[in-house]
């Protein structure tokens, strides 16, 4: 049956709003009406979910979901742009709403504050016609793609690092999945975090626009979608490559004989978790009010040396985890040993790597060099 929608459904406002849409032939008011139809799903309001989001709520998608657990910090501005300063310490994804339904008053924004996790994932991805994967974490974004294929949904994946990424359109019916590219998640140990291996601005914010692009593709009908095909960017020699990517008859979760079946058969290890900060309550770890009153401490800064180079604790010594060992040797029994990474994870590592040698005393930075950070903004 034809679709013939009645330019009354939209309202003066409505056809100002989206005149630009409505004047090509692509799409028009029937392919308005399909993206006021739709709902998409985006995981993670962070660098890619900021600018999808803002996309998606400017083209009139009628009905969005957020998922994100976090607040607002000072060091996520430099990409997130959906939010300002005065936001931080907020929810993500409250403030999200905000800013989206003051951007567009005529849509349906569903939040949900919380990680994308098993026991949620299927309940999640049913409620939505489409996904964006905008996660930071490879258990996301391993759980997403096989939430995701279960479910019959395709979604828009994206992945970046310091100036380059990837994007593709996954478990799209005859098309590959992630897993088909990477069956297994990575050692966590072997993939630095965001925190880490840093990133510019830019680059989330491409690969966020091209993720809400290619929804809207999908949305419309309209264009070739990035489905067998796998979209790399260095965007430090602007050099854009489109490879094929084909499904792979073995795949563990799409495959002719799949090994995963069901959520509960999904293998999670999520790199994050290496530098994600102080988890673990039965570790000494210190705030930066307490650490200052312990003058005896000496500061350990156990991050690389291009983040030492780029601001360290004054006075504080620098013992790079992968050197870890090398300075264990030089600990001395009367030694008080204060560690830090960048927010907490790698001083772990370094913590449990030094404990079996050392003979003096250690501490743990809660929050790392971001709390101490914070700490100096506040002064």
């Amino acid at each position: 049956m034809t679709f013939s929608p009645d330019p009354a459904g939209f309202s003066p406002a409505e056809q100002l709003r989206y005149a630009r849409h409505l004047s090509l032939p692509e799409i028009g008011l029937a392919g308005q009406a399909k993206l006021r139809r739709a709902s998409v799903l985006v995981i993670g309001a962070g660098g890619l979910g900021s600018p999808a989001l803002l996309y998606l709520a400017a083209a009139g998608v009628g009905r969005l979901g957020i998922v994100d657990p976090d607040r607002i910090e000072l060091s996520n501005l430099q990409r997130q742009v959906l939010y300002t300063t005065a936001a931080c310490g907020v929810a993500k994804v409250e403030e999200a709403r905000a800013r989206l339904l003051a951007l567009n008053p005529h849509l349906q924004i569903d939040v949900y504050p919380e990680a994308f996790a098993p026991v949620s994932a299927a309940r999640l991805i049913a409620d939505y016609d489409w996904i964006i994967e905008g996660s930071d974490q490879f258990a996301a974004k391993y759980l997403v793609n096989d939430a995701c294929v279960l479910a019959g949904k395709p979604y828009v994946g994206a992945s970046i690092r310091a100036f380059s990424g990837m994007l593709a359109v996954y478990a799209a019916p005859e098309g590959p999945c992630y897993r088909c590219l990477f069956p297994e998640p990575p050692d966590p140990a072997t993939i630095p975090s965001c925190a880490q291996a840093g990133v510019l601005g830019t680059v989330p914010g491409l690969f966020g626009t091209l993720q809400a692009h290619e929804a809207l593709k999908l949305i419309l009908g309209i264009g070739e979608p990035l489905i067998g095909a796998l979209l790399t960017v260095d965007l430090l020699t602007m050099r854009f490559q489109k490879l094929k990517l084909p499904r792979d008859p073995n795949c563990p979760v799409c495959g002719e004989s799949p090994t995963i079946r069901s959520l509960a058969e999904t293998p999670l290890v999520c790199a994050a978790t290496v530098d994600l900060g102080p988890g673990d309550d039965s570790l000494p770890w210190l705030s930066v009010a307490a650490s200052r009153r312990r003058l005896e401490l000496r500061w350990i800064d156990v991050r690389t040396l291009a983040e030492f180079v780029a601001g360290h604790v004054p006075g504080a010594i620098h013992a790079p985890l992968d050197q870890i060992e090398e300075f264990a040797a030089r600990i001395g029994p009367d030694d008080h040993l204060l560690l830090y990474c960048q927010s907490g994870g790698r001083a772990v590592r370094a913590y449990h790597q030094l404990k079996a040698k050392s003979q003096g005393q250690l501490w743990l930075l809660r929050g790392g060099y971001e709390a101490w950070l914070n700490d100096r903004v506040d002064e």
